[in-house]
């Protein structure tokens, strides 16, 4: 374990000494190196001890360091171990969320992310790659997991370019790029094929799928180099795209048109700003969506609709989160609250709600009473960097591990931690329930359980893999990752009752959201594609398929117990089997 690993000295250039504590510091580690974080300091250590000298990367860096520009995490200086030879460099650490996590539909309803927030941070990058070959570097692999999103400012999302010193620039050439966001028609390296890069990524910032996915006849799931090659891509006549990929409506219209001649008709040009109104066009290309007729084997009924205020989330403990930020108490549809952020978590507590919210980064604590909805405030003399919620439990992420948040008291409700699990919160990513650790290259899922427990489980089907998202409930978890080459990949692991072992099943899939409802009594309910839902028992493996045309990956699965629900433009349903 990365805990019991031994100090790293070093000496930062223009710093002074710096002493790393890897069981604490450690942030990732990938092909080339290692990250640590370290007094606010992001050190890159490479693991090839040859490289510095071998590439002469001692100068490389000294000439990446001029480069000034607040969205590129550009290298600061030179970093020397304990016998004074380069070891790697130094640059600010950025607290900011992977690129690949606004692809999904589920994120951006958390975060509050608009079609607007796309135009500014697309806007953004393209502010900053030109700034880039204006200093004479081609970036060369901007694909999404070297994107960070600032997010919560109120001058909006900004971006962070990172892996600056893989950059293409003076008598250093670049060497590896991700396949998913090549120009394969182009020879070598240049700035037109970084804007193609550019263009990949942000195509899915809008829309949530990369430019060549989908089903095309004439080409097998998942073939995306021979159809980037063809310029097969969405805007190909014959495409068959999800209900839950955004509608193409949603890009301004002189991009989209950009976009159509760089993916489907191969040219090659600067693209334009998203707010560039001039020769504005009309969008001309629609979202393709397949069509499937109906059996009529799914009975739906809509339990919750307010035409003015749409649904967002649905809490397990029954209470809704509106697109105004009210929380409604499904059982009595009366109004409980308020909340800042899209990021809340609610629990009940006894006899009332426990309320997580954030302002800004700031998270916040509040019971609000059952009896008369009456909000207290609580506070807690922890240092709470996040919040997870898995099922009805509440944990605050804190400096060195996962501590469960409790409320005791309804008359004068009072918070304090509960059970605290260790954990190396820097190398640790959290989503829906349970949160994915890199620890030196080795993959751990840390995942609550239960009424009162938290696992901390290897698991090695996620080396090498880029979580994006991942969804737990009792006894499973839904994982989708990036690989080196941009394909996702699902991986979904089902536990025995003390998450001792796992069974794992592993495939690929076109799209980052995981659309799925986990239900207490060891069910699940996905949908993957229109017009099917699977209905599964991970225990067993037993696995049925229910084909109906009322079925759309635009029904984002939930459950209260063991009724499962979805969210459907704004309006809650309950769905059962006929």
């Amino acid at each position: 374990m990365a805990r019991f690993l031994k100090n790293i000295k070093v000496k930062l250039d223009g710093r002074g000494e710096l002493t790393i504590h890897p069981s604490g510091d450690h942030v990732a580690t990938g092909g080339e190196g290692s990250i640590y974080r370290a007094h606010g300091t992001a050190v890159k250590l490479y693991l090839d001890s040859t490289k510095m000298s071998r590439d002469d990367m001692a100068e490389k860096i000294k000439l990446l360091s001029g480069i000034k520009h607040e969205y590129i995490v550009a290298p600061k200086g030179l970093v020397f171990d304990e016998r004074g030879k380069v070891a790697g460099f130094y640059m600010d650490f950025v607290e900011g969320e992977p690129f690949m996590r606004l692809f999904t539909n589920d994120f951006r309803a958390r975060q509050g992310f608009t079609d607007k927030d796309a135009s500014i941070l697309t806007d953004r990058m393209r502010e900053t790659i030109s700034f880039a070959h204006s200093f004479g570097a081609i970036l060369v692999d901007p694909n999404e997991l070297n994107w960070k999103a600032v997010l919560a400012r109120n001058s909006g999302p900004e971006p962070r370019i990172i892996d600056v010193d893989s950059w293409q620039i003076a008598r250093w050439p670049a060497r590896a790029i991700m396949p998913s966001i090549r120009d394969w028609h182009s020879k070598d390296f240049n700035k037109l094929t970084d804007w193609f890069s550019w263009g990949v990524v942000s195509f899915q910032i809008y829309t949530g799928i990369h430019p060549y996915k989908g089903t095309l006849d004439g080409f097998e799931r998942g073939d995306l180099e021979r159809r980037m090659k063809a310029n097969a891509s969405v805007f190909s006549p014959g495409v068959r795209l999800n209900r839950a990929v955004r509608d193409f409506s949603v890009i301004p219209g002189k991009l989209l048109d950009w976009y159509v001649a760089t993916f489907q008709n191969g040219q090659r040009s600067i693209p334009p700003s998203p707010f560039d109104k001039s020769l504005m066009t009309a969008p001309a290309v629609q979202v393709k969506h397949a069509v499937i007729s109906g059996s009529g084997l799914l009975i739906c009924d809509k339990i919750f609709s307010d035409k003015s205020d749409k649904a967002i989330r649905v809490f397990p403990c029954g209470v809704v989160l509106l697109e105004s930020g009210r929380l409604i108490d499904l059982n009595t549809r009366r109004e409980i609250g308020l909340v800042k952020s899209k990021k809340c978590e609610v629990v009940d507590a006894g006899r009332g709600w426990l309320k997580a919210d954030y302002d800004g980064f700031k998270p916040l604590f509040s019971f609000i009473s059952a009896a008369n909805f009456e909000e207290t405030e609580l506070s807690i003399h922890l240092n709470v960097r996040e919040i997870l919620r898995y099922e009805n439990r509440i944990f605050a992420v804190i400096e060195d591990g996962l501590c469960e948040l409790v409320v005791r008291g309804a008359l004068k409700p009072v918070m304090s931690a509960g059970n605290t699990w260790g954990a190396t919160v820097n190398s640790i990513t959290w989503f829906d329930g349970a949160g994915i650790q890199n620890a030196m290259g080795a993959s751990f899922i840390i995942a609550p359980f239960g009424d009162n427990a938290c696992a901390q489980v290897r698991v090695r089907e996620l080396d090498g893999l880029c979580p994006i998202s991942a969804k737990a409930g009792p006894r499973f978890i839904s994982i989708v990752a990036v690989d080196k080459n941009g394909q996702y990949q699902k991986i979904e692991l089902s536990f025995d009752k003390t998450y001792a072992s796992y069974r794992v099943w592993h495939g690929q899939t076109d799209d980052p959201d995981i659309n799925i409802a986990i239900l207490p009594k060891g069910v699940c309910a996905a949908i993957v594609r229109d017009g099917e839902l699977d209905v599964f028992v991970p225990a067993t493996g037993n696995v049925s398929r229910v084909q109906d045309g009322q079925i759309s990956t635009e029904m984002a699965l939930t459950n209260i117990g063991d009724r499962v629900l979805y969210i459907y433009e704004g309006e809650i349903w309950s769905a059962r089997m006929k």
